[in-house]
Protein backbone atom coordinates (compact mmCIF):
# COMPACT_ATOMS: atom_id res chain seq x y z
CA UNK A 1 0.00 0.00 0.00
CA UNK A 2 2.67 2.63 0.57
CA UNK A 3 4.34 1.62 -2.75
CA UNK A 4 1.28 2.22 -4.41
CA UNK A 5 0.31 5.63 -2.30
CA UNK A 6 4.42 6.57 -3.74
CA UNK A 7 3.78 5.52 -6.65
CA UNK A 8 0.32 7.95 -7.22
CA UNK A 9 2.15 10.59 -5.86
CA UNK A 10 4.72 10.32 -8.35
CA UNK A 11 2.68 10.35 -10.97
CA UNK A 12 0.14 12.48 -10.21
CA UNK A 13 2.14 15.99 -11.37
CA UNK A 14 2.61 14.52 -14.82
CA UNK A 15 -1.15 13.60 -14.87
CA UNK A 16 -2.05 16.87 -13.85
CA UNK A 17 0.46 18.68 -16.06
CA UNK A 18 -1.02 15.98 -18.95
CA UNK A 19 -4.32 17.25 -17.95
CA UNK A 20 -3.33 21.22 -18.33
CA UNK A 21 -1.64 21.05 -21.27
CA UNK A 22 -4.83 19.01 -23.14
CA UNK A 23 -6.71 22.12 -21.85
CA UNK A 24 -4.40 24.61 -23.29
CA UNK A 25 -4.45 23.25 -26.71
CA UNK A 26 -7.58 22.77 -26.83
CA UNK A 27 -9.06 26.12 -25.87
CA UNK A 28 -6.01 28.62 -25.36
CA UNK A 29 -4.28 27.99 -28.79
CA UNK A 30 -7.43 27.83 -31.01
CA UNK A 31 -7.99 31.51 -29.83
CA UNK A 32 -4.58 32.82 -29.89
CA UNK A 33 -4.81 31.84 -33.58
CA UNK A 34 -8.09 33.55 -34.14
CA UNK A 35 -7.29 36.68 -32.16
CA UNK A 36 -4.17 36.95 -34.43
CA UNK A 37 -6.31 36.66 -37.66
CA UNK A 38 -5.24 32.79 -38.73
CA UNK A 39 -8.84 32.05 -38.62
CA UNK A 40 -10.11 28.48 -37.14
CA UNK A 41 -7.73 26.52 -40.15
CA UNK A 42 -7.47 26.66 -44.10
CA UNK A 43 -10.89 27.67 -46.31
CA UNK A 44 -12.63 24.57 -47.48
CA UNK A 45 -9.78 22.03 -47.32
CA UNK A 46 -12.36 19.51 -48.46
CA UNK A 47 -16.39 19.45 -49.51
CA UNK A 48 -18.77 16.27 -49.17
CA UNK A 49 -21.65 16.52 -51.03
CA UNK A 50 -25.18 14.43 -50.09
CA UNK A 51 -26.59 11.96 -52.29
CA UNK A 52 -29.97 12.62 -51.93
CA UNK A 53 -33.72 13.95 -53.07
CA UNK A 54 -31.67 17.65 -53.72
CA UNK A 55 -29.54 15.66 -56.80
CA UNK A 56 -33.30 14.64 -58.62
CA UNK A 57 -34.12 18.76 -58.70
CA UNK A 58 -31.02 20.20 -59.68
CA UNK A 59 -28.30 18.76 -62.17
CA UNK A 60 -25.24 21.08 -60.11
CA UNK A 61 -23.88 19.05 -58.03
CA UNK A 62 -23.41 22.50 -56.00
CA UNK A 63 -27.17 22.72 -55.67
CA UNK A 64 -26.59 19.56 -53.49
CA UNK A 65 -26.32 19.44 -49.49
CA UNK A 66 -22.84 19.77 -48.87
CA UNK A 67 -20.50 19.51 -46.23
CA UNK A 68 -17.43 21.21 -45.80
CA UNK A 69 -14.27 20.93 -44.07
CA UNK A 70 -11.90 23.72 -42.67
CA UNK A 71 -8.56 21.88 -40.79
CA UNK A 72 -5.81 23.20 -39.10
CA UNK A 73 -3.12 21.18 -36.52
CA UNK A 74 -5.41 21.68 -33.85
CA UNK A 75 -9.06 22.47 -35.02
CA UNK A 76 -11.14 20.70 -37.54
CA UNK A 77 -14.66 22.77 -38.47
CA UNK A 78 -17.37 21.47 -40.51
CA UNK A 79 -19.97 22.76 -41.86
CA UNK A 80 -23.37 21.53 -42.77
CA UNK A 81 -25.02 23.54 -45.70
CA UNK A 82 -28.55 22.41 -46.89
CA UNK A 83 -30.05 23.42 -50.06
CA UNK A 84 -32.60 26.13 -50.91
CA UNK A 85 -34.98 23.21 -51.04
CA UNK A 86 -33.96 22.07 -47.05
CA UNK A 87 -32.13 18.89 -47.96
CA UNK A 88 -29.06 18.10 -45.83
CA UNK A 89 -26.30 15.85 -45.92
CA UNK A 90 -27.05 13.01 -44.36
CA UNK A 91 -27.19 10.94 -46.96
CA UNK A 92 -24.20 8.58 -48.52
CA UNK A 93 -21.11 11.52 -48.80
CA UNK A 94 -19.71 11.96 -52.49
CA UNK A 95 -16.92 14.16 -53.24
CA UNK A 96 -15.05 14.90 -56.77
CA UNK A 97 -12.82 12.49 -58.12
CA UNK A 98 -11.95 15.20 -60.68
CA UNK A 99 -13.88 18.47 -62.20
CA UNK A 100 -16.61 16.96 -63.10
CA UNK A 101 -16.68 13.25 -61.50
CA UNK A 102 -18.48 12.66 -57.75
CA UNK A 103 -17.17 9.20 -56.42
CA UNK A 104 -18.34 7.69 -52.89
CA UNK A 105 -16.10 9.54 -50.51
CA UNK A 106 -12.95 7.43 -49.04
CA UNK A 107 -13.17 9.43 -45.71
CA UNK A 108 -15.99 10.42 -43.89
CA UNK A 109 -16.89 12.95 -41.01
CA UNK A 110 -16.21 12.05 -37.30
CA UNK A 111 -19.38 10.55 -35.68
CA UNK A 112 -19.55 13.84 -33.45
CA UNK A 113 -20.14 15.63 -36.35
CA UNK A 114 -24.18 16.98 -36.56
CA UNK A 115 -24.53 17.10 -40.46
CA UNK A 116 -28.59 17.72 -39.61
CA UNK A 117 -30.70 19.11 -37.54
CA UNK A 118 -33.73 17.53 -36.18
CA UNK A 119 -36.67 15.95 -37.79
CA UNK A 120 -38.98 18.55 -36.88
CA UNK A 121 -36.54 21.95 -37.34
CA UNK A 122 -34.84 20.95 -40.89
CA UNK A 123 -35.82 24.15 -42.42
CA UNK A 124 -35.24 26.07 -39.36
CA UNK A 125 -31.65 26.57 -40.06
CA UNK A 126 -29.32 27.82 -42.31
CA UNK A 127 -26.14 26.12 -41.38
CA UNK A 128 -24.76 23.97 -38.46
CA UNK A 129 -21.00 24.58 -38.09
CA UNK A 130 -19.37 21.44 -35.62
CA UNK A 131 -16.26 22.13 -33.95
CA UNK A 132 -13.42 19.80 -32.93
CA UNK A 133 -10.45 21.20 -30.94
CA UNK A 134 -6.96 19.01 -29.22
CA UNK A 135 -4.03 17.41 -30.44
CA UNK A 136 -3.04 14.98 -31.03
CA UNK A 137 -6.55 13.55 -30.38
CA UNK A 138 -9.69 15.96 -30.64
CA UNK A 139 -10.62 16.01 -27.11
CA UNK A 140 -13.63 18.37 -27.45
CA UNK A 141 -16.50 19.17 -29.82
CA UNK A 142 -19.32 21.85 -30.19
CA UNK A 143 -21.84 23.26 -32.43
CA UNK A 144 -22.71 26.70 -33.92
CA UNK A 145 -26.71 26.44 -35.70
CA UNK A 146 -27.07 29.53 -37.82
CA UNK A 147 -30.68 30.93 -38.50
CA UNK A 148 -31.36 32.98 -40.88
CA UNK A 149 -33.86 36.39 -39.65
CA UNK A 150 -34.96 38.89 -42.53
CA UNK A 151 -34.62 42.35 -41.62
CA UNK A 152 -35.92 45.36 -43.28
CA UNK A 153 -32.90 45.87 -45.06
CA UNK A 154 -31.04 42.54 -45.50
CA UNK A 155 -30.91 39.34 -44.22
CA UNK A 156 -29.18 38.68 -40.84
CA UNK A 157 -27.56 35.23 -39.29
CA UNK A 158 -28.01 34.24 -35.77
CA UNK A 159 -25.81 31.94 -34.12
CA UNK A 160 -26.89 29.44 -30.97
CA UNK A 161 -23.99 27.65 -29.23
CA UNK A 162 -24.75 24.12 -28.16
CA UNK A 163 -22.35 22.26 -25.88
CA UNK A 164 -20.27 25.13 -26.91
CA UNK A 165 -19.29 28.57 -25.57
CA UNK A 166 -20.10 31.30 -27.28
CA UNK A 167 -17.45 34.30 -27.65
CA UNK A 168 -19.38 36.38 -30.65
CA UNK A 169 -18.05 37.84 -33.65
CA UNK A 170 -14.04 37.82 -34.21
CA UNK A 171 -12.88 38.46 -37.25
CA UNK A 172 -16.16 38.39 -38.88
CA UNK A 173 -16.13 35.01 -37.70
CA UNK A 174 -18.63 33.45 -35.17
CA UNK A 175 -16.17 31.87 -32.63
CA UNK A 176 -17.39 29.65 -29.52
CA UNK A 177 -14.94 27.15 -27.46
CA UNK A 178 -16.10 23.53 -27.74
CA UNK A 179 -16.69 22.11 -24.04
CA UNK A 180 -18.72 18.75 -24.91
CA UNK A 181 -16.30 16.18 -24.12
CA UNK A 182 -14.38 13.55 -25.78
CA UNK A 183 -13.42 11.02 -23.46
CA UNK A 184 -11.17 9.21 -25.98
CA UNK A 185 -9.10 12.14 -27.26
CA UNK A 186 -8.97 14.12 -23.54
CA UNK A 187 -7.34 10.23 -22.23
CA UNK A 188 -5.22 10.59 -25.34
CA UNK A 189 -3.95 13.73 -24.98
CA UNK A 190 -3.13 13.29 -21.03
CA UNK A 191 -0.97 10.21 -21.61
CA UNK A 192 0.35 12.37 -24.71
CA UNK A 193 1.48 15.39 -23.08
CA UNK A 194 1.84 13.80 -19.46
CA UNK A 195 4.67 11.35 -21.46
CA UNK A 196 5.75 14.60 -22.64
CA UNK A 197 6.57 16.16 -19.49
CA UNK A 198 7.99 13.23 -17.83
CA UNK A 199 10.12 12.81 -20.93
CA UNK A 200 10.95 16.54 -19.73
CA UNK A 201 11.69 16.17 -16.39
CA UNK A 202 11.62 12.68 -14.79
CA UNK A 203 14.28 11.23 -17.44
CA UNK A 204 16.63 13.50 -16.95
CA UNK A 205 16.75 13.04 -12.98
CA UNK A 206 16.81 9.24 -14.12
CA UNK A 207 19.36 9.48 -16.14
CA UNK A 208 21.39 11.50 -13.56
CA UNK A 209 20.39 9.30 -10.79
CA UNK A 210 21.63 6.35 -12.70
CA UNK A 211 25.02 8.40 -13.67
CA UNK A 212 25.52 8.78 -10.20
CA UNK A 213 24.80 5.33 -9.28
CA UNK A 214 26.86 4.30 -11.70
CA UNK A 215 30.16 5.95 -10.56
CA UNK A 216 29.21 4.99 -7.33
CA UNK A 217 27.20 8.10 -5.83
CA UNK A 218 24.22 8.20 -4.22
CA UNK A 219 21.35 9.01 -6.69
CA UNK A 220 19.08 11.16 -4.68
CA UNK A 221 21.79 13.02 -2.76
CA UNK A 222 24.99 12.79 -4.74
CA UNK A 223 26.57 11.40 -1.65
CA UNK A 224 29.89 9.54 -3.01
CA UNK A 225 30.26 5.50 -1.17
CA UNK A 226 33.33 3.84 -1.30
CA UNK A 227 34.45 3.05 -4.67
CA UNK A 228 36.07 0.18 -4.01
CA UNK A 229 33.26 -1.21 -1.77
CA UNK A 230 32.60 -5.22 -3.45
CA UNK A 231 29.18 -5.29 -1.34
CA UNK A 232 27.47 -1.57 -1.06
CA UNK A 233 25.56 -0.72 1.85
CA UNK A 234 21.25 -1.11 1.71
CA UNK A 235 20.30 2.44 2.17
CA UNK A 236 22.60 5.54 1.55
CA UNK A 237 24.78 6.94 5.00
CA UNK A 238 23.64 10.14 3.97
CA UNK A 239 20.26 10.57 3.63
CA UNK A 240 18.81 7.21 4.24
CA UNK A 241 17.26 6.62 0.99
CA UNK A 242 16.90 2.72 0.11
CA UNK A 243 18.92 1.56 -2.97
CA UNK A 244 17.65 -0.54 -5.24
CA UNK A 245 18.69 -4.15 -5.85
CA UNK A 246 21.78 -4.11 -8.21
CA UNK A 247 21.78 -7.77 -9.62
CA UNK A 248 24.86 -7.18 -11.42
CA UNK A 249 26.65 -5.32 -8.11
CA UNK A 250 30.11 -6.60 -9.39
CA UNK A 251 30.19 -5.22 -13.00
CA UNK A 252 29.26 -1.71 -11.49
CA UNK A 253 31.89 1.39 -11.33
CA UNK A 254 34.51 2.32 -11.07
CA UNK A 255 35.14 1.10 -14.48
CA UNK A 256 38.87 0.23 -13.94
CA UNK A 257 40.22 -0.68 -10.61
CA UNK A 258 44.19 -0.67 -11.60
CA UNK A 259 44.18 1.92 -14.10
CA UNK A 260 48.43 2.08 -13.12
CA UNK A 261 48.74 -0.82 -13.11
CA UNK A 262 47.19 -1.48 -16.73
CA UNK A 263 49.46 1.16 -18.12
CA UNK A 264 52.83 -0.88 -17.35
CA UNK A 265 51.09 -3.77 -18.96
CA UNK A 266 50.01 -1.93 -22.21
CA UNK A 267 53.70 -0.93 -21.83
CA UNK A 268 55.49 -3.72 -21.04
CA UNK A 269 53.64 -5.54 -24.10
CA UNK A 270 53.99 -3.07 -26.59
CA UNK A 271 57.96 -3.50 -25.81
CA UNK A 272 57.55 -7.38 -26.23
CA UNK A 273 56.44 -6.81 -29.74
CA UNK A 274 59.10 -4.37 -30.64
CA UNK A 275 62.05 -6.67 -29.32
CA UNK A 276 60.27 -9.32 -31.05
CA UNK A 277 60.36 -8.12 -34.42
CA UNK A 278 63.77 -6.70 -33.95
CA UNK A 279 65.02 -10.07 -32.91
CA UNK A 280 62.85 -11.52 -36.17
CA UNK A 281 64.98 -9.45 -38.17
CA UNK A 282 67.83 -10.45 -36.96
CA UNK A 283 67.30 -14.02 -38.16
CA UNK A 284 66.44 -15.01 -34.72
CA UNK A 285 63.20 -17.50 -34.08
CA UNK A 286 60.36 -17.63 -31.86
CA UNK A 287 60.79 -19.85 -28.31
CA UNK A 288 57.33 -19.42 -27.60
CA UNK A 289 55.03 -22.62 -29.45
CA UNK A 290 51.51 -20.40 -29.64
CA UNK A 291 53.40 -16.98 -30.73
CA UNK A 292 55.46 -19.53 -33.39
CA UNK A 293 52.04 -20.87 -34.63
CA UNK A 294 50.58 -17.06 -35.25
CA UNK A 295 53.68 -15.32 -36.78
CA UNK A 296 53.70 -18.40 -39.24
CA UNK A 297 49.91 -18.11 -39.98
CA UNK A 298 49.79 -14.36 -40.41
CA UNK A 299 53.12 -13.02 -40.09
CA UNK A 300 53.56 -10.06 -37.14
CA UNK A 301 50.05 -8.46 -38.04
CA UNK A 302 48.89 -11.29 -36.15
CA UNK A 303 51.37 -11.51 -33.22
CA UNK A 304 50.26 -7.94 -32.49
CA UNK A 305 46.56 -8.68 -32.57
CA UNK A 306 47.10 -11.75 -30.33
CA UNK A 307 49.28 -10.41 -28.27
CA UNK A 308 46.82 -7.24 -27.54
CA UNK A 309 43.60 -9.68 -27.39
CA UNK A 310 45.79 -11.66 -24.70
CA UNK A 311 46.68 -8.32 -22.68
CA UNK A 312 42.87 -7.50 -23.07
CA UNK A 313 41.67 -10.86 -21.16
CA UNK A 314 43.61 -10.67 -18.87
CA UNK A 315 42.60 -6.96 -17.83
CA UNK A 316 38.78 -7.79 -18.14
CA UNK A 317 40.08 -11.03 -15.98
CA UNK A 318 41.64 -8.87 -12.79
CA UNK A 319 38.26 -6.55 -13.49
CA UNK A 320 35.92 -9.37 -12.87
CA UNK A 321 38.14 -10.77 -10.03
CA UNK A 322 38.60 -7.22 -7.93
CA UNK A 323 34.54 -6.91 -8.03
CA UNK A 324 34.61 -10.05 -6.40
CA UNK A 325 37.57 -9.42 -3.87
CA UNK A 326 39.75 -6.59 -4.50
CA UNK A 327 42.99 -8.11 -2.86
CA UNK A 328 43.02 -11.14 -5.63
CA UNK A 329 42.10 -8.95 -8.54
CA UNK A 330 44.93 -6.79 -7.40
CA UNK A 331 47.33 -9.92 -7.07
CA UNK A 332 46.34 -11.12 -10.85
CA UNK A 333 47.43 -7.47 -12.32
CA UNK A 334 50.88 -7.21 -10.63
CA UNK A 335 51.70 -10.59 -11.36
CA UNK A 336 50.80 -9.71 -15.13
CA UNK A 337 53.07 -7.06 -15.09
CA UNK A 338 55.74 -9.63 -13.54
CA UNK A 339 54.85 -12.24 -16.06
CA UNK A 340 54.99 -9.66 -18.75
CA UNK A 341 58.47 -8.20 -17.96
CA UNK A 342 60.03 -11.93 -18.71
CA UNK A 343 60.14 -12.09 -21.75
CA UNK A 344 60.91 -8.30 -21.88
CA UNK A 345 64.09 -8.86 -20.14
CA UNK A 346 64.95 -11.73 -21.85
CA UNK A 347 64.85 -10.03 -25.01
CA UNK A 348 66.71 -7.23 -23.99
CA UNK A 349 69.58 -9.22 -22.50
CA UNK A 350 69.84 -11.62 -26.05
CA UNK A 351 70.10 -7.80 -27.95
CA UNK A 352 72.69 -7.04 -25.53
CA UNK A 353 74.57 -10.06 -25.92
CA UNK A 354 74.68 -10.17 -29.77
CA UNK A 355 75.15 -6.41 -29.97
CA UNK A 356 78.27 -6.15 -27.97
CA UNK A 357 79.78 -9.98 -27.53
CA UNK A 358 79.55 -10.66 -30.86
CA UNK A 359 80.37 -14.59 -31.65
Amino acid sequence: MPLAREQLRWLGPFFFGGLLATLFVAWALPLLAVTRGAGFGEERMRTWFAAGPARADADSPHRMPALELQRSALTERYSAVPTDDGYWPVGPLLEYRDESTLVPAKRTPPAAVVVAPPDGELGAWSRIDTLLVGWPFRAFSGEAWFRTLQQRDAAEAVAEARGAWSLGLMQDDFVFVPLRPRWLGIVGNIVFWGSVAWAAVALPLAIRRHRREKYGKCGKCGYTMDTHAVKRPDRCPECGVAFARDPLGFARSPEMHFQNTYVWVIFISSLDIMLTWKILSRGGVEVNPVAAIVIDAWGMHGAIAFKFALMMWVIVACEILARLRRSAGRFLATAAIAISAVPVVWSLFLLVLTEFFPE
